[in-house]
């Protein structure tokens, strides 16, 4: 143990001792992973956390098979395929991702007691496992399964644990690191699709399930095994690249007080529990899972409601692109502006961009006013991913990330699944979507409101003087 240990923990320990803060012993990890020998040697001044920014996106791009735009590049395929009918499918797809959500509860507090290198690497290994299960699928409950393991580990678990691993690295910098990232997830949007169809078309669609899963396992495997660390604690480091002695980043809302210079310590991360005692809790999980149910149902029925409202198709594809490229310009944007402005400040701008472009799409019926919906529903949804980057770490702090954010990422695949069926079951029962969009309005506008509610818990930051 070096004398900087030495002292570092000496100057803790009274905090602790005279109860300044009820600290539990996994919450101690930011005070001892110091002790340990950093396992790998890092060149001075440079940190570690920016070569994590391009791994974590890699980890995003990845899901690739368990999202809605890589899945619907095989659903005419296998439609043929297995001579399924068209609400045979989206049944297999909708039962799959509430399933989903279930056994997703479970991945975070999974990867807050063993670490996010180790659960990613068990997810990269079964997804790309589910992939190969996908290529041998020959009937509806085959099929069911194929979209379960796909959502779950997918959209559902690799997309939690990446953005994790950025969180576990950043808190002052957090929002533009989510912004840089955003560009490679857009990235696959754009590309992935279009990859997929042609490799179909070439080689068939159970092969090019067999080739997505060896293109999973071999970008991420080797990275997990040589670059990946869990912590900047691991490497002897501290997070945002700070010195032992600065100031931790601070949650939204506070100032660090005093003129003494002052040793950082972890902040007094709240459980799953105490997170659930609190407004502000529910409302974010309400406003996210809100969002992914209203968002995923549009875009899967997008050309339906234009073919609807007399939009051909080539039109009604033309408004991903706009779409596309306004959620990359505020994600992108958003994500700055989270390191700078209160983040219930920008929820509020993103749920009314939601609402605004749910409203359009209601009244649209020719192609530049559906270009309209997607330019406000791509900016609303840009905005929410930014603050969704950020919120959970800010307000509830490293040690039961998992957990907290495992449950709200339940809810919002959960909800992801009932979107589409809303849509389906009012076109079945009265012919229109219509129904279903003022539904999503009558639950977006509230929201819209509560947005403006949510602030950061009560939790000061635990600060010891140092010794003079």
């Amino acid at each position: 143990m070096s004398d900087s240990d030495l002292s570092l923990l000496g100057r803790a320990s009274p905090v602790i001792a005279e109860g300044v803060c009820d600290i539990q012993p996994n919450e101690l990890l930011a005070l001892t992973t110091s002790i340990h020998t950093p396992a790998l040697r890092v060149p001075q001044g440079f940190f570690y956390g920016y070569l994590m920014v391009p791994v974590a996106s890699l980890a995003q791009i990845c899901t690739a098979p368990g999202q809605t735009f890589a899945i619907s590049a095989f659903i005419p395929a296998i439609r043929d395929s297995l001579q399924l009918s068209e609400i045979s499918l989206t049944s297999a797809y909708m039962i799959g991702t509430l399933v989903a959500a279930f056994p997703l509860m479970l991945v975070g507090p999974i990867a807050d007691r063993i670490g996010n290198r180790a659960t990613i690497t068990g997810i990269v290994l079964l997804l790309a496992g589910a992939c190969f299960f996908a290529s041998f699928v020959n009937s509806f409950a085959t099929l069911l399964l194929a979209f379960l393991a796909l959502r779950f580990l997918g959209q559902g678990s690799l997309s939690l644990l990446s953005s994790n691993t950025t969180s576990m690295w950043f808190r002052a910098k957090l929002g533009r690191v989510s912004a840089i990232m955003s560009i490679g997830m857009a990235g696959a949007f754009a590309v992935i699709p279009g990859w997929l169809l042609s490799s179909i078309e070439s080689y068939g669609w159970r092969e090019t399930y067999r080739g997505l899963g060896l293109v999973v396992a071999g970008i991420m495997l080797p990275l997990l095994a040589i670059v990946y660390r869990n912590r900047p604690e691991d490497v002897g480091q501290h997070l945002d690249g700070n010195r032992p002695d600065e100031p931790l980043p601070h949650a939204e809302g506070s100032r660090a007080t005093g003129s003494q210079r002052t040793v950082a310590i972890e902040e007094r991360s709240l459980s799953l529990r105490d997170a659930m005692r609190q407004p502000t809790f529910w409302i974010l999980m309400t406003i996210m899972s809100a969002w992914a149910m209203i968002g995923t149902g549009l875009v899967f029925y997008l050309f339906a409601i234009g073919e609807a409202r007399g939009i051909d198709k080539d039109a009604t594809a033309a408004v991903f692109k706009t779409f596309a490229l306004s959620m990359l310009a505020m994600q992108f944007s958003g994500g700055f502006l989270a390191d700078r402005f209160a983040l219930h400040h920008l929820l509020f701008a993103g749920v009314g961009l939601l609402s605004l472009g749910t409203l359009t799409l209601f009244f649209a019926q020719t192609s530049p006013q559906l270009h309209l919906f997607g330019l406000l529903f791509g900016a609303g949804q840009g905005i929410t991913v930014a603050v969704n980057a950020t919120v959970w770490v800010r307000y509830y702090g490293r040690a039961h990330l998992g957990k907290i954010r495992g449950t709200s990422w339940s809810a919002s695949v959960a909800g992801s699944g009932a979107g589409p069926f809303l849509l389906g079951w009012a076109k079945d029962h009265s012919g229109h979507f219509e129904p279903a969009i003022i539904a999503f309005l009558c639950i977006l506008i509230p929201l819209v409101l509560l947005a403006l509610w949510v602030r950061p818990p009560a939790r000061p930051d635990v600060l010891a003087p140092a010794a003079s």
